[in-house]
């Protein structure tokens, strides 16, 4: 078990690395889209496109990873809300809620991509389907991160279950 929690936080680890690139990038192209536009005097068709969806593959994947390490606001709160002695509990339910949820999502992701087929987008005819990949790609993702919070839920020896610090993502 102790393996796949490893191997799961080496992904989140290089995933992580890997949308700090992207992300730079994405800075780097809008200051070069703002120059373009103000001091040249020719603007860029397709970076406006190219930033919008590469910022919808940051967030969802940026998600899956938070997710992992506790920092989603909204399990947070409840988890800390309740007495010490039911959030180990509560954390069983909540991670249960997600897996659900998120199992759903991978289906609802794939409908989508399947009933998308064929379309383009309308600057640089990227496929449309590229963009929406997005979302059963991180959802399966964070469904695997959300299986390894389950397993670290159980073999951890502290009551509070499941380290929530989130500063060991980078290294």
């Amino acid at each position: 078990m102790r393996g796949f929690i490893n191997l799961v936080d080496l992904l989140n680890h290089w995933l992580f690395n890997f949308l700090a690139i992207v992300f730079g990038g994405i800075a780097i192209l809008t200051v070069y889209q703002v120059f373009a536009r103000y001091v040249l005097n020719s603007p860029l068709v397709w970076s406006e496109e190219i930033i919008k969806y590469l910022m919808i593959w940051i967030v969802l994947l940026g998600t899956a990873i938070a997710l992992r390490k506790g920092l989603l606001i909204s399990v947070e709160i409840v988890l800390h809300i309740v007495p010490k002695k039911i959030q180990k509990v509560m954390q069983i339910i909540i991670t249960l809620f997600n897996i659900t949820f998120l199992f759903l999502l991978v289906q609802y992701g794939f409908t989508i991509l399947e009933t998308i087929q064929g379309q383009t987008t309308g600057a640089i005819e990227l496929p449309v389907s590229w963009t929406y990949a997005a979302i059963p790609v991180a959802s399966i993702i964070a469904l695997v991160n959300c299986i390894a919070v389950f397993i670290e839920i159980f073999i951890s020896k502290d009551e509070s279950g499941v380290d929530n610090n989130g500063t060991t993502i980078i290294h």
